[in-house]
């Protein structure tokens, strides 16, 4: 198939076009398709198709609409390659970059640009030509625009408009100057205010010998400012109209040439990937489809490579929740560099230190401040203020294709100010709360399954020695509540002991009142981990309760509870309860079974029950 956006909204399947004649419906579609690969709330489409104002039947209108598209785009009889699936409380449009020219221009322009910075003219200038002969006119031109799909055709228009104006420069360079002078002229009749197209005509025609036609050019630039605007042209336009009065030899268009620059920093910060890994395919699965990863469970929810478009959608943010101990900056990593191949331009990484015991979670203008530098930007020139260092940030990453690893985060407003805005960038974050109210795929990181920790004993122990010592091996495996740190640790205290059996260090850990004293190591601790996560609670409008519900957990040995139970012991209303519950569930203290009952695992049992003691 066929997708097109740059110009009139144009679908064809085969050598067909598909009709769509219903404004509302053409609405809908290119509303997806501007997201294409990424799932788009029932709620957000709504507003487009209707424009913020839906009637009570939007809905149910809407899903008429829907399946009407279903129909026309997927093949009949091969349900598994619909291209309309649900996805996420939304609806999200398969697409495959080559088939979008969206995501070809980008994907042109980004080649072309790399060519500029090698130093490769030619290549880069038919890079440039083949990216603008996409263009066909003004982006989804006869479609009903609802407020999203408004600022989509301007946020496009402004990046053709950038890419022409880059295109131009190569052109001079290669002494081109006639066919620039061409595009410009019409380009300058449909955008007579863009200050950077004017500049560029009149040099093209000073170089051309038209020295009448470079004059004239400023004369219609300043008349149609002054009558649309009643503002005088800028001060590089007058300079240069200046120059071109006294017949300077070397005339330069306004504003920063994409060529002679100086390559950008590249930084690669990832943290070295786990030697040792061990399960997480489903989350595997999932961070692939995400971050952009080529191989085949993509195909079932999105594009096979990261597309830089994503017009719209922003950045692909991959978010991973889950208690202390799970494993989720281990799985981040991993996912990170399965898929940093994707992101040439750059590897952002920071431990925020939501969590890290005795340490103040980082704030998010330092973190900008140590990513600017990263990115180039001279220490002296790092704006101090969060908003100003925000904003160059952005801009920075709006033309590159960067991973940004935000591991350890306290809250979404920690994260916020750092995820990158360009389609083209992704971001993975950690943290133990869910940080809901990011725009992210949220993945739920929980304990390992029994073969898996047994498989991480193995791989950290030697598997010989596991081998020997199946039965006791598995013990370990439950006694250390099949949690990753837990395992590593154990597996650290064994490699440390090799005269032990493992036989002997599981009747170490059955003892209860010194289990998490063994599982403590250089560095690691399961207690300390737990630590962090009851400093947090502290900070809850519910802490009291919630911390005496913790400590109760411990002394009465719980591993479920109901509501009205819990409420019983401590002895309050059943509101108060569930207030004090869900402090601790977004602590990671507890989870949640089903509507009314919680479950706390065994170490945080045994954790919980010597605070209850002190």
């Amino acid at each position: 198939m066929r997708f097109q956006l740059l110009g009139p909204m144009r679908i064809q399947s085969g050598v067909t076009p598909l009709r769509i004649a219903a404004p509302k419906q053409r609405t809908l579609l290119a509303m997806l398709l501007a997201h294409a690969g990424r799932p788009v709330p029932l709620s957000s489409l709504v507003a487009e198709v209707w424009d913020e104002r839906p009637p009570s039947s939007a809905v149910a209108n809407l899903r008429t609409y829907l399946m009407r598209l279903r129909h026309l785009l997927s093949p009949d009889g091969h349900p598994e390659e619909e291209r309309l699936v649900t996805a996420d409380g939304g609806y999200l449009l398969r697409v495959e970059p080559a088939e979008f020219d969206l995501a070809r221009f980008e994907a042109a322009s980004v080649r072309a640009r790399r060519f500029c910075e090698q130093g490769g003219l030619e290549a880069a200038h038919d890079e440039f030509a083949a990216a603008l002969a996409l263009w066909r006119g003004t982006p989804i031109e006869d479609v009903p625009l609802g407020p999203a799909l408004r600022e989509v055709a301007a946020h496009l228009t402004e990046r053709y408009l950038n890419t022409v104006e880059e295109f131009t420069e190569v052109q001079f360079a290669l002494g081109r100057h006639a066919a620039a002078a061409e595009r410009l002229r019409a380009l300058t009749v449909r955008h007579p205010l863009r200050e950077g197209l004017r500049g560029r005509l009149m040099v093209a025609l000073y170089r051309c010998g038209d020295v009448a036609g470079a004059l004239d050019a400023f004369r219609t630039a300043r008349q149609a400012l002054t009558d649309e605007l009643d503002v005088e042209p800028g001060p590089e336009l007058r300079r240069l109209h200046q120059a071109i009065l006294r017949r300077e030899p070397d005339v330069a268009p306004p504003g920063a040439s994409v060529l002679g620059r100086r390559p950008r920093p590249q930084p690669r910060q990832l943290p070295r990937e786990p030697a040792v890994f061990t399960g997480r395919s489903a989350e595997l699965s999932l961070a692939g489809q995400v971050l952009g990863r080529d191989d085949p469970p993509l195909r079932t929810t999105g594009p096979a490579t990261p597309p830089p478009w994503d017009a719209g959608g922003g950045s692909r943010v991959l978010a991973l929740h889950g208690p202390a101990g799970a494993g989720k900056s281990a799985l981040a990593l991993r996912a990170a560099h399965l898929a940093a191949g994707h992101y040439p331009d750059g590897h952002l990484y920071s431990d925020l230190q939501g969590c890290a015991p005795g340490l103040a979670p980082l704030r998010p203008e330092e973190v900008l401040g140590r990513f600017l530098r990263a990115l180039g930007v001279p220490p002296g020139d790092v704006p101090a203020g969060q908003a100003e260092a925000a904003a160059v940030y952005q801009s920075m990453l709006a033309d590159r294709r960067v991973l940004v690893f935000l591991d350890n985060a306290a809250d979404a407003a920690q994260v916020a100010p750092l995820l990158p805005a360009g389609g083209g960038c992704a971001a993975v974050v950690t943290s133990r709360p869910m940080l809901s109210t990011l725009d992210a795929a949220h993945v739920s990181v929980g304990m390992l399954g029994p073969a898996e920790s047994v498989r991480m004993l193995a791989l950290l122990t030697g598997e010989a020695r596991v081998a020997a010592e199946p039965a006791a091996a598995a013990d370990i495996a439950l006694l250390c509540d099949h949690q990753p740190l837990a395992v590593r640790i154990a597996a650290a205290r064994l490699a440390g002991r090799p005269d032990w059996s493992l036989a002997r260090f599981a009747e170490r850990l059955r003892d209860r009142g010194r289990r998490l004293d063994e599982l403590q190591t250089a560095g690691l601790s399961v207690r300390s981990s737990f630590e962090a996560s009851l400093a947090a609670l502290r900070e809850c409008p519910d802490q009291d309760v919630a911390l005496r519900a913790f400590r109760l957990f411990g002394a009465a040995d719980l591993p479920e509870i109901g509501l009205a139970r819990a409420a019983e012991l401590l002895g309050v209303a059943a509101e108060e309860a569930e207030a004090a519950l869900d402090e601790l569930m977004k602590a990671r203290l507890l989870e949640l079974i089903d509507a009314d009952r919680f479950r706390m695992h065994e170490l945080l049992r045994i954790f919980a029950g010597e605070l209850a003691a002190r």
